[in-house]
């Protein structure tokens, strides 16, 4: 099984070049100014589309502040072994602007930032599948964003995969042969 993250396009080679993109993503936690209303009682996990673009968030838990990003940040490809683990001033201007106009209770001063990476496909869904040449080898990729939430199928898919060569679920949205167009 190969779920390499934003490594896999290095380990299976030319097969994902274009296909399992690392792309730099930056979260930043802001204090809050009226705490009451980020509780999680209170405030939903939150994705939504602004002019400004795609941002998710979530409630105050366990660490404090606002914690909130953007999808494709600054639409920033990386080298995983190079990219810039240290958000900079242009990052965090980036999500204020969003805290500042959409959840003003919400952005006081920057408590942390914490730089990932997302591995992005083409039509940004996930790739599962066999190796088309070593189908002894199962490949799970492009997950960034949203994978997490499908874990547990994913690794029944991915057992089913290395063990049987196939599984009972449809991942045909998810195969490899749809980008040979």
């Amino acid at each position: 099984m190969l779920t390499a993250g934003a490594w896999a396009s290095e380990m299976v080679g030319p097969l994902l070049q274009d296909l399992a993109v690392p792309e730099r993503q930056v979260l930043i936690w802001l204090a809050i100014r009226r705490p009451e209303l980020f509780t999680l009682e209170r405030f939903p996990v939150f994705n939504v589309l602004v002019p400004e673009g795609r941002f998710y968030g979530f409630p105050e838990f366990g660490v404090p502040g606002f914690k909130f990003g953007k999808y494709h940040h600054l639409a920033e490809q990386v080298d995983p072994e190079a990219v810039a683990r240290v958000a900079n001033a242009q990052d965090e201007a980036t999500l204020r602007v969003f805290a500042e106009r959409y959840f003003p209770d919400g952005a006081g001063e920057t408590l942390d930032t914490q730089v990932c990476m997302f591995t992005n496909s083409p039509d940004e869904h996930f790739i599962v599948d066999v190796h088309p040449e070593y189908r002894q080898v199962s490949i799970a990729a492009g997950f960034s964003g949203h994978g997490f939430k499908f874990c547990s199928v994913i690794g029944e898919i991915m057992a089913d995969l290395a063990l049987n060569g196939q599984t009972r679920h449809d991942i045909g949205l998810f195969r490899l042969s749809r980008f040979s167009t």
